[in-house]
């Protein structure tokens, strides 16, 4: 019987096993650094994906806004100003922009001068929560027979009818209602009730500078 004999593998054969070996090493070793990375990625982004940034936290507290107050009165017969004429008293007003004013305003001129029953200017118009207080009274609307005077901005859609019944032996009613300002800008204010000269009640004080119209700055 023949013998068979086994010879060993060459240098040639060793060495290319021995590469293909290292190759095949080296992909696993990259794919599993790979999988390292990707999974820290993927942890790191489940763990932090609900957690705000500090720019996002920041913007999410609302700024402080300002808060303004002034002080306002409807006069008669003082000295320098037309007997028997109301006014507003100052006729000039300056208030911050993006800001909340708080108006009080005292009415001197008490007694009522009647609007028409379908006016628009009895209704609390373009204040917070469409409520103002009459000493301290709130109210959201009048009867168009309790009308004294209004305070009055068309172009902010802002009023307030201004009761003329104050207490008993009182001197003076007081109104306040608070306002938002917005951007920067100057508005007249005006009444709108009736309480002027002529038999329509609009001429003399509703028709002159310094009277029952004024302007409001906002800046």
């Amino acid at each position: 019987m023949q013998q068979q004999v086994h010879t060993a593998p060459t240098y040639e054969a060793r060495s290319h096993s021995s590469s293909a070996f290292m190759y095949i090493g080296l992909f696993f070793g990259i794919l599993a650094c790979a999988l390292v990375v990707f999974g820290v990625y993927f942890a790191d982004t489940a763990l932090f994906k609900n957690v705000p940034s500090a720019s996002a936290a920041q913007a999410a507290v609302a700024p402080v806004e300002r808060h303004a107050h002034l002080n306002l009165s409807i006069v008669i017969n003082q000295p320098g100003l037309h007997k028997d004429w109301p006014a507003y008293t100052p006729t000039n007003l300056v208030v911050p922009a993006n800001s909340l004013v708080t108006v009080t305003l005292r009415n001197y001129d008490l007694g009522d001068t009647p609007l028409p029953s379908n006016s628009p200017f009895t209704r609390v118009q373009g204040v917070t929560n469409g409520t103002a207080y009459a000493d301290g009274k709130a109210y959201s609307s009048l009867a168009p027979e309790k009308v004294a005077h209004t305070f009055t901005i068309p172009a902010l859609h802002l009023n307030v009818p201004v009761p003329g019944d104050g207490a008993k032996g009182a001197s003076f009613l007081t109104v306040t209602f608070t306002f938002h300002t917005g951007k920067a800008g100057s508005y007249m204010f005006q009444c709108y009730d009736p309480c002027g000269t002529s038999s329509s009640g609009w001429m003399g004080p509703m028709m002159t500078k310094g009277y029952m119209m004024g302007t409001l700055t906002v800046q």
